[in-house]
């Protein structure tokens, strides 16, 4: 499937693959969610919740944008890796402690004694380096079209995490939120760290540790729509975590952890599509609205697919994570189409920037969490969750389809006034 001299379109092996590679750590991800919501019930599950909601913002912060960075510069020009390669490096050690610093500071406020400072402190060190340095070893394989590795990376990402926990809790009689969750963030960074010294000869040599300035202001944006990304996956978590009492948080947030796993057919679409928009953009806007109508049918289609499998999964959930969490299944039914907004806001998020336009999509991205965030405070009992979930999602996908036809407009405006009517 190609677009012009734009570059191709993921086809259907690639995103099969893909997709298998996401499905993999997606399994384990619900046997170590179905663990934890019966091993820890709704309350200490809840406590769990709390504790990790800082972490994907973190993570995001680690490493500032490197990773998306040398993909960018990559997917351009293969021989600048090297030079990414060395400022991935000096950007995690650079940014490592900034991160850690804040997931200590907002999760020792929002949890107050219910866990120890130096507990914390474990697991956001460990979140931070371990999972940053297997996020960046996937984009490294990824920009030099290694899909093979990517998808090994991808399937393992989990497994750590998974092993950590089970070690704990069978092995040492580890019972507690925090133990276990200390157990699997170790595991995490065991992993990160082997991996990276492992695959290392798999890639081009980069031996020195240098900051790249324009990566880092380049990477200010790439880390800015990452934290945005993140916060609209996770903004339900930070806000209602100090509004509601740990069960309920519980309920809701193990029907979204259904809704991250319904993403992933929508995520194989976007991860394998990803590089080719910046291959595209360089040509302009037009270039990359030409390549994202290629991808919005599939987009859609993978979400469609996505959201009826949740539908149907809805009758099993209180046989896989026990009867405290009947309400899940409630909220997950209502939820699942919400992915189809999601498809549109991606699809078009990645048309801007592909074409350049970082800051304006970082911009619109900000005050769609802004305004999801604000929904949340005045809509967060019962039903009105579910509410304030639609409307968020279904704000930022019009700010961000609404962007590129005005960004298309101009650019129209503009051929026209420089050529005169036709």
């Amino acid at each position: 499937m190609t677009l012009g001299v734009f570059g191709k379109l993921p086809n259907l092996r690639l995103y099969g693959l893909g997709l298998v590679a996401m499905l993999v750590p997606a399994c384990m991800q619900f046997l170590l969610f179905a663990f934890y919501a019966r091993a820890l019930g709704a309350e200490q599950y809840g406590l769990y919740i709390a504790l990790m909601s800082w972490c994907p913002i973190c993570v995001e912060l680690a490493g500032w944008g490197a990773g998306e960075y040398l993909l960018k510069r990559t997917a351009q020009n293969r021989m600048a890796f090297s030079a990414g390669r060395s400022h991935a490096r000096a950007a995690l050690l650079a940014s490592v402690p900034v991160a850690l610093m804040i997931f200590i500071a907002m999760t020792s406020a929002l949890l107050g004694s219910a866990i120890g400072l130096w507990s914390v402190a474990i697991i956001g060190f460990a979140e931070c380096v371990g999972l940053r340095l297997l996020i960046t070893l996937e984009q490294m394989a990824m920009s030099l079209s290694r899909w093979k590795i990517a998808n090994c990376l991808r399937a393992l990402q989990v497994a750590p995490r998974l092993i950590g926990v089970a070690i704990a809790y069978f092995g040492f009689g580890m019972q507690g939120f925090e133990a276990l969750a200390i157990a699997g963030s170790l595991g995490v960074l065991i992993a990160g760290i082997g991996l990276s010294i492992g695959l290392s000869r798999y890639f081009p040599a980069a031996d020195v540790v240098q900051m790249d300035w324009r990566g880092v202001r380049q990477g200010s944006w790439f880390v800015g729509n990452q934290l945005v990304r993140a916060s609209q996956q996770n903004i339900d978590r930070i806000v209602l975590a100090p509004l509601l009492d740990p069960a309920s948080l519980a309920i809701f947030g193990a029907a979204q952890r259904f809704i991250q796993i319904g993403m992933l057919p929508l995520q194989a679409v976007m991860r394998t599509s990803y590089p080719g928009f910046f291959t595209a953009g360089s040509a302009g806007i037009a270039a990359s609205i030409s390549y994202g109508r290629g991808v919005l049918p599939m987009a859609l289609g993978a979400a469609a697919l996505g959201a009826l499998g949740l539908a149907a999964m809805t009758p099993l959930i209180t046989l896989a994570i026990g009867p405290d969490f009947n309400l899940s299944a409630h909220y997950l039914l209502y939820l699942a189409p919400s992915l189809l907004l999601f498809a549109v806001n991606s699809t078009f998020a990645d048309i801007l920037s592909g074409a350049g336009h970082l800051p304006l999509r970082l911009l619109l991205a900000v005050s769609g969490i802004a305004l999801q965030a604000l929904i949340y405070v005045l809509m967060h009992r019962g039903d009105q969750i579910v509410v304030a979930n639609y409307a968020g999602v279904a704000l930022s996908a019009l700010l961000t389809v609404a962007a590129v036809g005005a960004l298309n407009f101009t650019r129209r405006r503009s051929v026209v006034l420089a050529t005169g009517p036709s």
